[in-house]
């Protein structure tokens, strides 16, 4: 392969990444719905064990929907564990979540508090809002768009 090649090669790659990253725009409610999911993950404590499994299936169920939308919608579906400066963003707002939901279970368990996990629930969708949101724009970056 001689230089000109080479140049033609990574064009073609940055290229690829720009189209990517172009495609890969979500709309606002993408954002929200990913933010409802984890907040009633964290708020799911405040209700009574036979339905926070409904609450956490109802949740866990809306996972292959995003999935399939997005892939309607862009023909891919982007994990959000990928390789690269997104992954520091993912890890943040796991841990961030984490610690909320950590909170819920022990306000709920021990304590008979059901309105600080609600409380933390808000919270939780707020912070996985404007997390996927950041995601998003360190995706694109990431891909030179």
């Amino acid at each position: 392969m001689d230089t000109r090649e080479a140049m033609l090669a990574l064009d073609a790659k940055q290229s690829a990444e720009r189209d990517l990253a172009a495609a890969a725009h979500c709309p606002a409610w993408r954002h929200g719905v990913f933010g409802i999911m984890m907040g009633a993950m964290v708020a799911s404590p405040a209700v009574a064990l036979p339905w926070r499994y409904f609450v956490l299936a109802f949740a866990l169920a809306a996972i292959p929907l995003i999935v399939r939308s997005d892939r309607k919608r862009t023909g891919m579906f982007i994990n959000g564990y990928r390789r690269g400066k997104t992954r520091l963003v993912t890890f943040a707002i796991l841990a961030a979540l984490l610690v909320l939901y950590t909170l819920s279970v022990r306000a709920a368990l021990s304590n008979g508090d059901h309105l600080t996990p609600l409380l933390l629930g808000i919270a939780a969708a707020v912070l996985a809002t404007l997390g996927s949101i950041q995601w998003q724009r360190v995706f694109v970056r990431e891909m030179g768009a």
